[in-house]
């Protein structure tokens, strides 16, 4: 008798972190003990949480008290995938949720989670990241000052939060997902906010991965009997570099982007076998250090099929007595830690930006909740959201305790897209960044090239444009050598061009639209 049988095999772990082993200065993590209990799914802010202090190196932390008093909140903001036919997850992205299989005709459902926990409360053993991927801050040897799990003499363990990125949207669109190693889909961002300005803050990244396997006939012993798809969720600082610290073979950082580059994402940091039918090794894990000072750290989040998968998003048709396919999705995790000296004691606290556009021209307002020895606040714009120039200054207060709100007018914006922050500069040089804000031409549509010149993969942001598109790269001598399409769904897009093995030298990249074969050419460098 032959069966038709649906396994839920997506598992992806959450990254903590901890201790610095060999530091001879106190090491600032989020733990366990610093997060209120809590289940999703939620898309609430989560947070303020309060970072502790681990003076003897030995996870037996203490709070921090007065003017080192450290706190981060994570935010998930400009939602791409919104109003989805999910009662559970009418979301693309949520804190605290997991798939689980449905049962009956009806639509998917994902089962609650815990928004923070330490690592050994989600992962499913083996498989989970090793405390030699982690690095607990910038100046510490690599690979040191973790502890991913179990706790030891009374020590406690390391906490983080967890987020899911719903895949099963990408199947049950219309038309479905993109799905392969180059198009990546937005998913929308994660704002990680903190009560002060940090040097060189250390972000915590486990389980960006996920697959499932798919058994449509035969013995569910012999693994030559399943179909799978293989999916990861990627990440990009806006704004700022990131640098590896530490990580697994997969975990990879290339200037601004944090990508996964197994062959065949799946949900284990490390290798599962030979306690498992498959072999699930294929999730990044890592530490990223960010290389600036800051109070915020936004990341874009995107989501990427895999060559490898043999079918798309998720397995086709309905398993024996009418149950619909499971909830598909990649669980993974994030902390933040930083040592005691890269606290930085600020002119100003409370230092917030916000941006509209009126008209053609963009006013800018900012405010502090109080000043301490501050000089001026540099008003800072960027095209790409990475590379700022200055375009004005206002004097700041020098000291206040009050809540003062500064302003400022940009006019005559004349492309798609502004990115804009705000420099704050105190009188003996130190200084640190406001967020940054986006203020975008919502009637105007068009293509933006992204880090151009570019490094590795180039990026193109579409903007109003929906469709399909097939994307070409030319050589000076004309000769086409590279191509791929993409289907733009949403409002704003973002897609990667594969740079593949060409060689450094200027191209052009044509972007031509299927539906009416509209073109929009542009010159690219790749050093």
């Amino acid at each position: 008798m032959s069966t038709k049988i649906k396994l839920y095999l997506m598992v992806s772990f959450l990254s903590m972190i901890g201790v610095a082993a060999n530091s001879q200065t106190a090491e600032l993590p989020t733990t366990s003990g610093s997060f209120a209990p809590g289940s999703g799914p939620s898309t609430a802010n989560q947070g303020p949480i309060s970072l502790r202090r681990d003076n003897a190196n030995n996870n037996n932390f203490t709070n921090l008290t007065g003017s080192n008093v450290t706190t981060v909140t994570f935010s998930i903001a400009n939602q791409q995938y919104t109003g989805l036919p999910y009662p559970s997850l009418p979301t693309g992205l949520a804190f605290g949720a997991q798939p689980t299989t449905a049962t009956g005709g009806v639509v998917q459902q994902v089962d609650p989670g815990n928004i923070y926990n330490n690592l050994g409360d989600f992962i499913v053993s083996p498989g989970g990241p090793l405390d030699n991927f982690y690095t607990s801050a910038s100046p510490f040897p690599a690979g040191t000052g973790i502890v991913t799990g179990a706790t030891f003499g009374g020590a406690e363990a390391n906490g983080a939060a967890f987020l899911f990125t719903n895949a099963q949207w990408q199947a049950d669109r219309v038309p479905a997902g993109v799905h392969n190693s180059t198009t990546r889909h937005y998913y929308g961002d994660l704002v990680i906010t903190f009560n002060r300005f940090i040097t060189n803050p250390v972000i915590h990244i486990a389980g960006l991965g996920g697959s499932y396997r798919y058994l449509p006939v035969g013995s569910p012993n012999l693994p030559a009997n399943y179909l799978a798809t293989f999916f990861t969720t990627e990440l990009d600082i806006v704004g700022y570099s990131g640098t590896l610290l530490s990580g697994n073979g997969f975990m990879n950082v290339t200037g601004s982007s944090i990508t996964n580059n197994a062959a065949a994402p799946s949900g284990a940091s490390v290798s599962t076998l030979p306690n498992t039918l498959f072999d699930e090794i294929g999730a990044a894990s890592g530490s990223v250090k960010i290389n600036a000072a800051v109070k915020t750290i936004t990341l874009r989040i995107y989501l990427r099929g895999s060559n490898a998968s043999n079918f798309g998003w998720s397995a086709p048709g309905a398993a024996s007595g009418g149950t619909r396919n499971p909830f598909t999705g990649d669980i993974w995790g994030i902390s933040v830690s930083s040592e005691l000296s890269q606290l930085i004691t600020l002119p100003s606290t409370g230092l917030y930006l916000n941006g509209a556009l009126n008209g053609n021209n963009v006013n800018l307002n900012w405010k502090t909740q109080t000043e301490i020895n501050s000089k001026e606040f540099e008003i800072e714009r960027s095209v790409d959201g990475v590379n700022f120039t200055q375009i004005g200054s206002k004097p700041a207060a020098g000291n206040s305790v009050f809540e003062t709100n500064y302003s400022h007018l940009d006019p005559n914006m004349n492309v798609n897209v502004y990115y804009y922050r705000v420099k704050l500069v105190d009188l003996d040089g130190r200084y640190g960044y406001s967020n940054i804000v986006t203020i975008r031409k919502s009637d105007i549509k068009g293509v933006k090239v992204f880090q151009n010149p570019a490094v590795t993969d180039l990026k193109l942001e579409f903007t109003n444009m929906k469709g399909a598109y097939t994307i070409s790269l030319y050589n000076m001598n004309g000769q086409e050598v590279a191509k791929q399409t993409a289907n733009i769904n949403s409002t704003t897009q973002y897609v990667s061009v594969n740079r593949n093995a060409l060689p450094v030298g200027t191209y052009s990249v044509k972007i031509t639209n299927a539906d009416n074969s509209e073109v929009y050419t542009d010159k690219v460098i790749f050093q």
